[in-house]
């Protein structure tokens, strides 16, 4: 059996601690194949990086439950993809940025990976990001507005909202990219909801696991123009390119 990187093991004890609210290290240890040392210090690097507190024998939560948007079905494909993605992503945000993130659950593992002291203010239609963030102390705007899949707050009270702001930069997931559909999505509520953030920042960063490169979706959200940098694992830069040509900017946690 393959050895899990920390990136992943750090993934899997935070998909554990918002499906069980409490581990111990002795079933961490066992579940992912290590010892009970390295436990420990992947806990102290989670918790000092605000994602969980520790207790005297294992790690409790502090928001997170079962409705937690990592444990939608659809979120167990691509799951190494999406943490690479997700993590790199999270490091291009600088100090003080205002931001808007859409719903989804590459987007999900973004938010778990943005630090909690830089400052940030966070605009997000997904309650399941709100919630994960407001417990590790940044600032969250939630847009209000019906809740639809993946926890996704839609319609007009969100998109008035998304409207009282200007964002640094736009982060989003979507349901396909392709040269012919451009960005879409599976769901039009959300695709209205991404798209009114897209148009309201400064920068859009498009976060694109490998199967949704050549997908195109029901609903348009915008053409790829828009779009200032896609986030992409190593493995999906190929199909991306051949989507979208070579003058977009792609980039991935390995340069």
């Amino acid at each position: 059996m393959r050895r899990l990187l920390s990136v992943e093991r750090h993934q899997k004890i935070l998909e554990k601690v918002a499906s069980e609210n409490a581990v111990d290290f002795a079933s961490l240890a066992d579940d992912l194949g290590v010892s009970s040392m390295t436990i420990r210090r992947d806990l102290r690097i989670l918790e000092e990086s605000g994602y969980l507190k520790t207790t005297r024998g294992g790690a409790s939560a502090q928001l997170l439950n079962t409705q937690d948007i990592l444990l939608h079905p659809r979120a167990a494909d691509q799951t190494l993809a999406k943490t690479q993605i997700g993590q790199y992503a999270a490091s291009l945000i600088e100090r003080g940025e205002v931001i808007f993130v859409g719903p989804g659950s590459t987007t999900a593992i973004f938010a778990q990976f943005l630090p909690s002291n830089f400052d940030l203010t966070v605009i997000t239609p997904s309650l399941a990001h709100a919630s994960l963030l407001s417990s590790r102390g940044i600032e969250v705007i939630s847009t209000g507005g019906v809740v639809r899949d993946h926890l996704a707050q839609t319609g007009v009270i969100a998109q008035e909202t998304i409207n009282r702001y200007i964002a640094t930069r736009t982060i989003i997931g979507v349901g396909g990219v392709s040269n012919k559909g451009g960005l879409t999505e599976f769901v039009e509520s959300v695709a209205d909801v991404s798209r009114s953030m897209i148009e309201r920042c400064e920068e859009v960063i498009v976060l694109v696991d490998p199967s949704k490169s050549g997908v195109t979706a029901n609903y348009r959200v915008a053409g790829l123009d828009v779009v200032d940098e896609f986030v992409t694992s190593s493995d999906g830069v190929d199909s991306l390119r051949r989507q979208i040509g070579a003058g977009a900017t792609i980039l991935t946690p390995n340069g």
